[in-house]
């Protein structure tokens, strides 16, 4: 399984004007102000022809909220909806993964789980674009661990996905992190599973494009992490499977404050070469055999050929005066 990237240095794209009017009376938090819109030159580039899945991308909706009466199930297996995941005032990361997904998944969760220690150091808080057009100077260092000052959710992209699955993940990635911060992190990285139909809706409000490959039985996804204000309204997408811990405090500090933050980072999607997925591919497997067939048959021809020649020498020949 090979892994595709385009370079993504997107600006935030405000939230869609329908989108936006229906979030903002689902809930009773200010609307996200709007941020500067895409100039047409920073779009994702398009996967290879050969991609059985070219429409895996993520279309930003800045500002867009996530449908709180959603329904799933937690790692434990605790019926639960996504309003009552938010709950709270932390502000949260959302993250669409799989047990079995081959390779993305964990490279992108190795990643989150690398950065985190260096976002629960303390360092300065980033400062917001208001205050810092206001002149205001940084506050003191802060730290952001998680389960205290943000929480994670990660929604399986398998529907039902069994949960013995989910809670082995969910332990692997925990236990990367040092062991003073475990017991936080216990608390603030829920796992989810539910119906196919949750699922996509979640997603489809995000703009998070994902599919099926029936032929090796794996989801094709991108890979994002979506920063979301405690009322659950998106404000950031960072895009790869590293992270620098300063964007990481970056994008929580701002998702606390609902302010929208440009996206960052490579867009990398799932990709694996198919030899049959065009003309072009068969016609040259073809010939491969037709050479490949050939060459048998002139070595066949060959030692043939030579085993005769190498008969007719031994055999002796007449003498003089003799009659063969």
């Amino acid at each position: 399984m090979l892994v595709v990237a385009s370079f993504e240095t997107a600006t935030a794209q405000p939230a869609r004007g329908g989108e936006a009017a229906a979030n903002a009376g689902a809930s009773s938090q200010p609307a996200v102000p709007a941020a500067p819109a895409r100039d047409g030159t920073d779009e994702i580039l398009a996967p290879p022809p050969t991609y059985q899945a070219g429409g895996v991308t993520v279309d930003e909706h800045l500002g867009a909220r996530l449908p709180i009466d959603a329904k799933f199930r937690t790692h434990d297996g605790k019926s639960i909806t996504l309003g009552e995941a938010l709950r709270g005032d932390l502000p949260t990361i959302l993250t669409f993964n799989y047990a079995d997904c081959p390779m993305l998944c964990s490279m992108m969760l190795n990643g989150l789980t690398a950065a985190m220690p260096g976002a629960a150091k303390p360092g300065p808080a980033p400062v917001n674009a208001a205050a810092a057009a206001a002149g205001a100077p940084r506050s003191g260092d802060v730290v952001f661990r998680l389960g205290a000052q943000y929480r994670i959710l990660t929604i399986s992209l398998e529907p039902n996905e069994k949960l013995d699955k989910l809670t082995k993940m969910r332990t692997r990635y925990i236990d990367r992190l040092p062991e003073d911060q475990r017991a936080d992190a216990q608390a603030g990285w829920t796992y989810l599973t539910g119906d196919a139909e949750e699922i996509r809706r979640v997603a489809e409000v995000v703009g998070f494009k994902y599919t099926f490959i029936p032929e090796r039985a794996e989801w094709a996804h991108p890979a994002a992490f979506i920063f979301l204000s405690s009322a659950g309204i998106v404000t950031r997408y960072v895009y790869g499977i590293e992270l620098e811990p300063a964007v990481l405090r970056e994008s929580i500090f701002k998702a606390g404050l609902a302010e929208p933050a440009t996206a960052t980072g490579f867009m990398l999607r799932c990709y694996h070469y198919d030899p049959d997925a065009n003309n072009h591919s068969r016609a040259g497997m073809m010939a491969l055999r037709v050479a490949a067939g050939g060459f048998v048959v002139l070595l066949l021809v060959g030692l043939g050929v030579l085993h005769l020649l190498r008969r007719h020498s031994r055999s002796p020949r007449p003498r003089h005066g003799e009659v063969s």
